[in-house]
């Protein structure tokens, strides 16, 4: 049935285009006899016309259903928000073509009103058309050629991720007036642009243009979608994997993340399968059945118990609900596949994958086709050449008609029917190439889109007095906010709870842009009962920093028993990797907080060293603890390991180094490396004792290999004494370090109280003209002080009494002089210019003539040198003559503006 009527509205709109013209001259000569003046027919009366009489009752039913058309053109209270914002405009602040229509537009109009009655009477039971609705001035407008392809001046716009991202957070949605009708009004994308706020309709046809004009096949499609997908309801979806680009986390703020990508390379070897038997498997999987059950049972509010279909039991106007989209077919752009995407929310899914119920129409700014497919969305074929498929209204898009149809030997599928129709097809479109009465689309009456860079780079619209974008996920809340909005550079803020209400927060990931500390990203979470410090309800803190920081910090970690820094190492003197602080207890805000215990890592470190640490005496948890530099000088232990060197040999390489000090005699231990097939390694153990005449030692040394040479006691003396001077070193290295993490956590201190942000050229620049436009303006007697030629030369009095003959004639005499003064110095100058070049040049000249007679390498460069110096000789010469003539010219003005001038009028008395 789909099919045969289709031929039958192409056969009908074929005459309908010769038609128009006189129809309208029909209609306008009707239209005069009743405003001629007979009066309005009465009641009961007959009305005598061309095709004889009409009845009153006649009269009556065309008068009920003019009504009934006219009631469905009052607006619904739901869309008095969108006319309201329509009555704000001026529509003589809009070009013509907005309140007006071309005779083009209309013979459109008329045309595309033709196609849709004959498209009511072939398929009654479908749904009304969004063809013809009125604009932002009330003017009835083709749909299509509301679309207004535009390139902006923005790369960012060009790919189709960016773009629909760009439209879905610039422009703030609003749900349709009313969810099962079409709207009567249809602004145009510049005034939903200049609003930042429109319904799926508006934000489509936006999206549209600007993916048209960077060279997509973009469609607007009108259909059916669900109820969470009609109200941009993302509140029961998981939280996405968001990217950079301003709809999600930047830098990957993942829970794991520290900045740089894993990436695994090499050859890795297959793990080994485990093996369990069947029995204790499906034991186990009894045991976790049961165990859901139960949570089941017990937290009844956490369960998702809304899925899709029982959403769709829920919701009476479930397959009602109109909506709008935009579809990508594959083809431009080197797209692979026809992709969905939803203006409302920026989201992407292939067109066999996508959450809509139907679809009625698809257009775009060349044409308007009707889906005539009995299938699902995910079944739909777009082939918009396809004449059993989709219903056109222009015949010019479809001219070239499918290379299957012109082949001989294809064969269409189905039976004689489908068949036949294809013949029609094909006879319409031969019958539409040999007719010259095709009514050609005119173009969109919208101006070219425009975003000035100010919106673009605020982004966001806004959101209860606050430039932001917010979008409620399940058990999480995503807040975007514009680059340098905010004072503190956050751009996005992550929260995640524990709860459906959205009530409990279990964890902030915040992400920054343009800091100057080059903060990127900050984590914080939230865990009862635990706190770093009072007043601070966070348990556990993570902060992560870009490359550039003098102190080369990479990521920042606090906790309630620790503190961890991790540096970018290549950046670092000694190559530290990170350092970890670990404490006895929970710091309190009054008290100083007991180390327990420092860990550093390295690496590429100048004397191989790889770790070490330094452990402190334990503090009993109901005293005060002493400051972390007291703590430093009376260690209890501590431990350096380093890296082989593979030119020393490996009983006399050392591995692990540890100072004993808290021990009563301390001692140092001394563990070297593991030499070529040996299961142990050799160790020393200095042992300190003190007497009378002084410190003692005595070593206990394991031996690998039993031919080795002992140690004589002056070697082990050199050692012992060389080790002691380590141990005193390593205090220090551990003290100096100490006060590096002192020192950068004082700058992260200030940082987060004084926050500074690198702001672009364009944002310095906007920043100056609003310096420049705010700064007072100098008062007009100012200004001309500053620029009088007299003020270095009157009296200090002469602002309040004037001047005297003898003053006026001084001030006159010292202006000529300076003025004289300084033409004579300039002719000085110019002067001494050309008496240097002349001098040069006949220095040059004798020089060369001193030389042999004979041609030498050297006679092009003297003629190139000689050609450039007679040329700066003439322009100087020029030059001079010229000054004398300014001179004497300016001289003669200077003389007569002194005359003019009133101030000095009393010399002409």
């Amino acid at each position: 049935a789909g099919s045969a009527g289709a031929g039958q509205l192409v056969w009908g709109l074929l005459g309908t285009q010769e038609a128009l013209q006189e129809g309208g001259e029909a209609m306008a000569a009707v239209g005069e006899e009743m405003a001629g003046g007979e009066g309005a027919p009465v009641p009961g009366e007959a009305v005598a016309g061309e095709g004889g009489e009409v009845s009153a009752e006649q009269l009556n039913a065309e008068a009920e259903a003019a009504l009934a058309e006219a009631e469905e053109e009052i607006p619904s209270q739901a869309e008095v928000a969108k006319i309201s914002r329509m009555q704000s405009i001026d529509p003589q602040d809009l070009p013509s073509p907005y309140s007006n229509n071309s005779d083009e537009e209309k013979l459109v109009l008329e045309y595309v009103e033709n196609f849709r009655r004959q498209f009511v009477q072939l398929y009654p039971e479908r749904k009304e058309l969004l063809l013809c609705p009125r604009n932002e001035c009330g003017v009835e407008k083709f749909i299509c050629t509301t679309i207004r392809p535009t390139q902006l001046e923005y790369n960012e716009l060009y790919d189709l991720e960016a773009c629909a991202s760009f439209v879905a957070e610039h422009i703030q949605y609003e749900a349709l007036a009313d969810p099962v009708v079409l709207p009567m009004y249809v602004p145009s994308p510049t005034s939903v642009l200049q609003w930042q706020i429109g319904d799926c309709i508006d934000k489509s046809i936006v999206l549209a243009s600007l993916l048209i004009g960077v060279g997509f096949d973009a469609y607007v499609v009108i259909g059916y979608s669900d109820q969470t997908t009609c109200l941009a309801d993302e509140t029961k979806s998981e939280l996405p994997n968001l990217h950079a680009n301003g709809s999600g986390i930047r830098n990957g703020a993942g829970r794991s993340g520290g900045g740089e990508d894993e990436k695994k390379e090499g050859y890795e070897v297959k793990q080994r399968p485990v093996l369990d038997s069947n029995f204790v498997m499906t034991q186990d999987k009894l045991v976790r059945l049961d165990e859901e059950m139960v949570r089941k049972e017990l937290t009844p509010a956490d369960t998702d118990g809304n899925n899709d279909e029982d959403a769709a039991a829920e919701d009476p106007l479930n397959g009602l609900r109109i909506h709008c989209w935009v579809l990508v077919r594959a083809g431009k752009r080197e797209m692979a596949e026809d992709v969905f995407v939803e203006a409302s929310t920026g989201k992407i899914c292939p067109t066999d994958q996508s959450p809509y119920l139907g679809i009625e129409a698809v257009f775009n700014h060349k044409n308007y086709w009707v889906d005539m497919q009995q299938c699902p969305v995910k079944k739909m074929r777009f082939s918009l050449d396809d004449f059993q498929s989709w219903e056109f209204v222009f015949m010019e898009s479809t001219v070239a008609a499918p290379k299957a149809q012109n082949d001989e030997d294809a064969k269409p599928e189905g039976g004689d029917g489908q068949q036949a129709d294809s013949t029609v097809a094909m006879q319409g479109t031969e019958e539409i190439r040999e007719s010259d009465h095709v009514l050609d689309l005119p173009p969109s009456w919208v101006e070219r889109l425009f975003i000035d860079r100010a919106l673009f780079l605020q982004r966001y619209a806004k959101e209860n007095d606050e430039i932001k974008k917010t979008k409620d996920y399940r058990k999480s809340r995503v807040e975007l906010f514009a680059e340098n909005s905010l004072k503190h550079g956050m751009v996005q803020r992550i929260t995640v709870f524990s709860d459906l209400a959205r009530s409990n927060a279990v964890e902030v990931q915040e992400v920054f842009a343009n800091r100057k500390d080059k903060l990127r990203k900050r984590i914080r979470y939230y865990k009862p009962g635990t706190q770093i410090q009072i007043g601070q309800p966070e348990s556990l803190i993570q902060e992560y920093f870009d490359p550039g920081r003098p102190d080369a910090l990479m990521e920042l970690v606090d906790m309630p028993d620790g503190r961890e820094f991790t540096f970018y190492h290549m950046a670092t003197l000694d190559g530290m990797v990170k350092r970890i602080e670990k404490f006895t207890r929970n710091r309190a805000p009054t008290k100083n907080f007991a180390m327990h215990k420092v860990i550093e890592t390295f690496e590429g470190h100048e004397q191989r060293l790889n770790y070490r640490s330094i452990t402190f005496e334990p503090i009993d948890p109901n005293t005060d603890a002493p400051q972390v530099k007291l703590q430093i000088e009376h260690p209890r232990k501590m431990t350096h390991k380093f890296d082989r060197n593979p030119e020393v040999e490996a009983d006399r390489d050392l591995r692990k180094r540890t100072f004993f000090t808290g021990l009563r005699p301390p001692k140092i231990h001394l563990v070297f490396h593991y030499g070529p097939d040996r299961i142990t390694a050799a160790t020393r153990t200095y042992t300190t004792e003190k007497t009378i005449n002084g410190d003692n030692f005595t070593m206990a040394e394991y031996v690998v290999d039993p031919f080795a040479k002992p140690m004589k006691f002056t070697e082990q003396r050199d050692e012992y004494i060389k080790l002691i001077g380590e141990e005193k070193a390593a205090i220090s290295d551990f003290r100096d370090a100490d006060r590096e993490a002192q020192k950068i956590l004082e700058t992260r201190e200030n940082d987060e109280k004084h926050p500074q942000l690198v702001k672009s050229l364009y944002v310095q620049l906007q920043d100056k003209k609003q310096f420049e436009a705010n700064k007072p303006k100098e008062e007009d007697a100012d200004a001309a002080l500053k620029y009088d030629y007299l003020a270095s030369y009157l009296p200090k009095r002469s602002k309040k009494t004037a001047l005297t003959k003898q003053e006026a004639q001084a001030v006159k005499d010292a202006c000529l002089k300076a003025l004289k003064e300084r033409l004579i110095d300039r002719a000085h100058i110019i002067e001494t210019r050309l008496e240097e070049e002349q001098a040069a040049l006949t220095k040059r000249q004798l020089g060369y003539h001193r030389q042999d007679k004979e041609k030498s390498s050297d006679d092009d460069e003297y003629e190139k040198y000689v050609h450039e110096a007679q040329f700066k000789i003439q322009i100087l010469k020029q030059r001079r003559d010229r000054h004398e003539e300014i001179a004497k010219q300016k001289f003669k003005e200077m003389i007569e503006r002194l005359q003019s001038d009133p101030r000095l009028s009393i010399l002409n008395q």
